[in-house]
């Protein structure tokens, strides 16, 4: 059966997808950048999810007002129905969560804090920072209930919370740094320590929703079984199976080089499939060289769509 993701309809969405997560790990951006292009990622997933859910239903998911839900909404969505449900419990258990849950200070809404026309640089009365904060405050409440009485529905109400926040760190980076008394330039050093948190949050959940691609290598050149650097990872415990994917081959100095393209035709290569991967890219990523962009691409497996790492 397919996931969501994997139909024909949802292709385009995928596509755009890639690109912004392949450009959140270009080398030398900061964690604010990685976490705007991660967040473009997200966007497009959750539109993706919205039409998905309203081709499939014939309504939105919000059944109350049968409108297009708001973005928050959206993501709330993506998390709790566009991530398999044995996938979610890793969500909700996750270091990545309980990192930014335990972030200090708490994360201000900088919507909150304009409309009460904060001025940057001073320090901000104690009733607004309560308001500023109270999105944080709700899911650090959340998270102390779930991880004490562990169910569906103290799962649910932590997975909406983080949703929440997460929005609120999108809106506080889309905003920038103006306010109507000059620009708070101590806002891009917090910005800078919450999406550093933020990031590998994001990275986790666009890994959930795609089944885990950070445990698929696709392999076309010499890390394949019985070529000359097969070593590199022949002690990793997986499978490997012939896959498809779309691009082109071209061999320089007699190595290989792909050139990943969603209309190019055909390629047969293999795809590793390991738990031991994740724990494995930086010494992979080390041996491939900075010649080489590790990036996700879409493949077929017997006609099943897969998302996996390859080197570009």
């Amino acid at each position: 059966m397919e996931i969501w993701w994997q139909t024909d309809e949802m292709q385009g969405y995928v596509q755009e997808v890639l690109i912004h997560i392949n450009g959140a790990r270009e080398a030398g951006i900061n964690s604010t950048e990685r976490c705007k292009r991660l967040f473009d990622a997200l966007n497009k997933l959750w539109s993706a999810h919205n039409q998905n859910y309203f081709a499939f239903h014939g309504r939105y998911y919000d059944t109350e007002s049968n409108e297009h839900p708001s973005d928050n909404k959206s993501l709330f969505a993506l998390l709790t129905q566009g991530i398999p449900d044995a996938l979610q419990e890793e969500l909700a258990f996750s270091p990545e969560l309980q990192q930014l849950v335990e972030f200090d200070p708490k994360i201000l809404n900088h919507d909150v804090l304009r409309r009460h026309r904060y001025v940057p640089g001073q320090q901000i009365e104690p009733t607004l920072l309560g308001k500023a904060n109270e999105t944080h405050k709700k899911l650090s409440n959340a998270y102390i209930r779930f991880t004490a009485e562990k169910s569906a529905i103290t799962q649910t109400a932590v997975l909406k919370k983080a949703a929440q926040l997460i929005y609120v760190v999108r809106s506080n980076i889309a905003h920038g740094e103006k306010t109507p008394y000059g620009p708070d330039k101590e806002k891009v050093q917090r910005d800078e320590q919450v999406c550093a948190k933020v990031a590998p949050l994001l990275a986790l959940i666009i890994n959930l929703i795609f089944d885990k691609p950070d445990h698929k290598f696709l392999v076309y050149g010499t890390l394949a079984p019985g070529q000359p650097n097969h070593m590199v990872i022949e002690n990793l415990h997986g499978t490997w199976v012939n896959c498809q994917i779309t691009g082109q081959l071209k061999e320089t100095n007699g190595l290989m080089h792909l050139n990943w393209h969603p209309y190019a035709d055909d390629i047969q290569v293999k795809m590793f499939t390991s738990d031991d991967l994740p724990q494995s890219w930086s010494a992979i990523d080390k041996f491939e060289g900075s010649d080489y962009c590790r990036i996700l691409v879409p493949a077929k497996i017997e006609g099943t769509k897969v998302i996996t790492n390859t080197y570009q």
